[in-house]
């Protein structure tokens, strides 16, 4: 999966550029999430990809803004607890049908690992939601709706 385009014209600073960076990557997140929600392997393995590059741009910018800090460690886990998934879809897709019991534990230990960044998943976008950097009055039309936080919070 090709990463969404970062659109630079008009950049001036390293700041309206690292926003831009942060806007695009995390706009490719959000639109990929569904792959969380559908537990789906290749659902999956996007949305952790798109984790992996808004992880990378947080650390590239964590000497501009110290408060992303805290999200990029957030989706460092996030990306491992979807890796660990796609690591035992990679492993069943190759299993001999003989290999039951295998089969059986490794369904089990992925279900374990979705559920894990499920979880991981709300509390990147909580702690996200809570950075001035990315989500600053004149330029940004996010909001805990477009998360789904409102959802996920009513739930639990």
């Amino acid at each position: 999966m090709k990463p969404e385009p970062v659109l630079l014209r008009g950049v001036t600073d390293s700041t309206e550029l690292a926003r831009r960076v942060l806007h695009t990557r995390l706009r490719e997140v959000r639109r990929l999430a569904g792959g969380l929600e559908r537990r789906e392997p290749q659902g999956l393995h996007a949305f952790r990809i798109a984790c992996k590059r808004l992880r990378y741009a947080l650390e590239r910018f964590e000497e501009l803004e110290t408060s992303l800090e805290a999200p990029a460690k957030s989706f460092a886990l996030l990306q491992d607890a979807l890796g660990e998934a796609h690591d035992r879809d990679v492993l069943l897709s190759i299993l001999p049908a003989a290999m039951a019991q295998t089969e059986h534990r490794l369904r089990t230990d992925r279900e374990a690992c979705v559920d894990r960044a499920g979880g991981l998943w709300t509390q990147a976008q909580e702690l996200l939601l809570g950075c001035p950097f990315i989500f600053f009055e004149e330029a940004s039309n996010h909001s805990s709706v477009s998360f789904g936080l409102d959802d996920a919070k009513n739930r639990a």
